[in-house]
């Protein structure tokens, strides 16, 4: 007898459940640990059950990951929302990055982990992490049609992203023990790949609201 087609919202519902026990066992035993038995296991369901939903293991942690990029997404446009400096908007977006990497840390290390196939073979995940980018380079567009910034958009959002990254993956590998921390070297960074300019537009801005 055939099995009864769910509703849209109720097979949503058990891949979330699903995409819930990976990481759940992904935080608890590692990476390896999870197979789609485990996650069936964890869930207290039938085996078969996760294979109804997902190929395999990697394409739950590509569902996964997406989520995790169209959350960054979400957040580092809602940050700039009445913001109208775009060197503003720079810093303030790259602030909510780092923001968004130290209360998730496990989400960021599974957004960002070095074993993991090409995300361009998964379509879903290749388009958010677009979508991510995409929210920092049209900051960054506008500062360079401001004249505030010299280059092109999509080079300087590459770059932006690279150097964030790089200072979240030291502090999350519990490498900045040399000197600095994280929080004493945001801003610094900042300053370098934005110039010294959002001084003047903060005492700008202060000056107007007096």
């Amino acid at each position: 007898m055939a099995r009864p087609r769910l509703s849209l919202e109720v097979a949503d519902g058990i891949r979330a459940e699903i995409c819930a026990a990976a990481v759940k066992l992904h935080e608890r035993d590692g990476y390896e640990a999870v197979t789609l038995r485990a996650i069936a296991a964890e869930m207290g369901r039938s085996q078969a059950l996760p294979y109804r939903y997902f190929k395999n293991k990697e394409h739950i942690f590509a569902a996964l990951r997406a989520k995790c990029f169209d959350r960054l997404a979400v957040l580092m446009t809602e940050v700039i929302t009445g913001i109208d400096s775009p060197i503003l908007k720079l810093h303030t977006m790259a602030q909510a990055f780092i923001a968004f990497a130290k209360s998730q840390p496990s989400e960021y290390r599974l957004m960002f982990s070095l074993t993991q196939p090409d995300p361009t073979e998964f379509p879903e995940l290749h388009a958010s992490r677009l979508r991510a980018l995409a929210a920092l380079q049209t900051a960054y567009q506008d500062a360079v049609s401001a004249g505030l910034i010299p280059g092109d958009a999509a080079t300087g959002a590459h770059v932006t992203w690279a150097a964030v990254h790089g200072l979240l993956s030291l502090h999350l590998a519990g490498q900045l023990t040399i000197g600095r921390t994280l929080d004493e070297l945001v801003q610094p960074m900042l300053d370098t790949l934005f110039g010294t300019r959002l001084l003047a537009v903060v005492e700008a801005s202060a000056r107007r609201r007096r």
